[in-house]
């Protein structure tokens, strides 16, 4: 996701077609939001997947390259299915199901981010953490980029790498300023590969959750951060030997003492995390409604609250309907290849999955004879090498998860399994050339995706790798 600018005085206005995507939009997060809440489930999930197809249909012809083929291959399985299936449904609408949702969870996240990046509050925090001293920058970097990536995402990256690259160049030693830029970089980016293991507000923890039988997401989020945690011990172990390659007597730049000291700076994004986790928490317990589907109102209506916060008295109301109309009819539509690639990988791993499951099991293989513990490493070795490929981790873990026996008649724990499909996800995350936090690292660090997937972090994904293995088998 990436963070879209500032509205300029005098936009231009928003073309027919954007009006339309928004509106379409609006309404797929509305419908999900009351399907989640159970209100009409199949009225309410069949407009949603209904207006997920045309919104489809109306970004097609302004999108290229990989989002075509996606496409192609979408429409390719709803016609197999219509004409070879005699359910076609018992295939199409679980997986349109997951694509409206993935539209309606991106597009609500998205008012969220809209606000924070616009938000000084937020760039000073980034401040704080980018300008902290030597021996703890890499840890508050890469724990501080987990809060920032339930709110922006990508942006996180995109954020906190700006920040440090401004930080950087207080160095004048060209050689200490490369390497801090690196470390920091690498301290965000472990960071946001870590949130991707227990944040509830992310595509890993809310799509597996759904995917495996017996999880809750606040099961994932209590033990994915035990992954996160090995992330980061892990990330910042690899870091030590870097932080001492310089030679000694090297003179390094003292951080901007004003920022590394403004911790209250951190309060809003504590506010923001407790604003999201407790009604999301109440509910859950409550009404049981998913965390999944309750932020789909919850986080639209603090972006909300945090605009009118932020804004004069007297200019709220004004502010808050400019803003909306920027963020529905021009941010939105602008979202076109997320919206797209994401939405298809999601139908594609699902009706794939469904698809090759039954053919599987049509053949008498059995993956239930492959060994428990094996099959609990599997993720965590094939989401990172599909990734090489090119592959969504959506796509593959969609797919990959459904084809894998049940964990309770195998023997092992249903969290078990789910923390090795999203710790699969997250170590993809930096060492896939094809991923956006590869992509926005080595653009911000200007070196190549591959120097960022295999130099960089060539050490630290293995050892990650490994200790994430114990990990999902110690909880097995």
């Amino acid at each position: 996701m990436h963070a879209p600018s500032a509205a300029p005085t005098g936009q231009t206005p928003p073309t027919k077609v954007s009006i339309t995507l928004g509106l379409l939009l609006g309404a797929i997060i509305l419908l999900k939001l009351l399907n989640g809440f159970g209100v009409l489930p199949p009225v309410t999930s069949g407009l949603a997947d209904a207006a997920s197809v045309l919104v489809l249909a109306l970004l097609a012809p302004q999108v290229r390259g990989w989002r075509h083929l996606f496409l192609a291959i979408s429409t390719v399985i709803v016609v197999y299915c219509l004409i070879a299936r005699d359910d076609p449904a018992h295939i199409l609408k679980p997986a349109f199901d997951q694509a409206s949702f993935i539209i309606a969870f991106f597009c609500a996240l998205a008012s969220l981010q809209h606000v924070a990046a616009r938000s000084k509050a937020i760039s000073r925090a980034a401040a704080f953490l980018a300008n902290q001293p030597s021996g703890r920058r890499y840890l508050a970097l890469s724990c501080g980029a987990q809060v920032f990536a339930l709110m922006l995402n990508y942006g996180a990256l995109s954020l906190l790498g700006t920040m440090a690259r401004r930080s950087a160049e207080r160095e004048s030693e060209p050689a200490v300023r490369a390497l801090r830029i690196r470390r920091m970089l690498q301290g965000a980016q472990c960071g946001f590969a870590a949130s991707l293991t227990w944040s509830p507000l992310a595509f890993a923890t809310v799509i597996t959750s759904t995917l495996i039988p017996g999880v809750t997401v606040g099961q994932v989020i209590a033990h994915g951060l035990g992954s996160a945690a090995i992330l980061v011990l892990i990330g910042w172990l690899v870091d030590r030997p870097l932080k001492n390659s310089l030679p000694r007597g090297t003179v390094v730049a003292p951080p901007d003492p004003v920022a590394a000291h403004d911790v209250r700076s951190l309060w809003p994004l504590l506010w923001l995390l407790l604003g999201v986790a407790i009604p999301a928490a109440l509910l859950d317990f409550g009404a049981h409604v998913a965390p999944s589907r309750a932020v789909l109102g919850l986080v639209p209506l603090v972006a909300a609250l945090w605009i009118a916060i932020e804004t004069d008295v007297g200019r709220k109301a004004r502010e808050l309907s400019a803003r909306s109309r920027h963020f529905f009819f021009g941010d939105l539509p602008s979202f076109k290849n997320e919206l797209v690639l994401l939405s298809t990988a999601g139908f594609i791993g699902n009706a794939a999955g469904a698809l090759l499951a039954g053919w599987i099991a049509a053949a008498g293989f059995d993956l239930s004879a492959v060994p428990a513990r094996l099959l609990l490493v599997l993720p965590i070795i094939l989401v990172p090498l599909a990734g090489q490929v090119g592959l969504n981790p959506i796509l593959f873990v969609s797919l990959f998860a459904q084809l894998l026996p049940d964990p309770v008649s195998i023997g092992v724990s249903p969290i078990s399994m789910v923390l090795a499909l999203t710790s699969g996800w997250a170590l993809a995350a930096p060492t896939s050339p094809f991923t956006a936090s590869v992509m926005i690292i080595s653009r911000i660090g200007e070196v190549t995706p591959r120097d960022v997937a295999f130099k960089w972090n060539g050490l630290f994904v293995p050892c990650a790798a490994a200790a994430l293995a114990l990990w999902v088998q110690l909880l097995a």
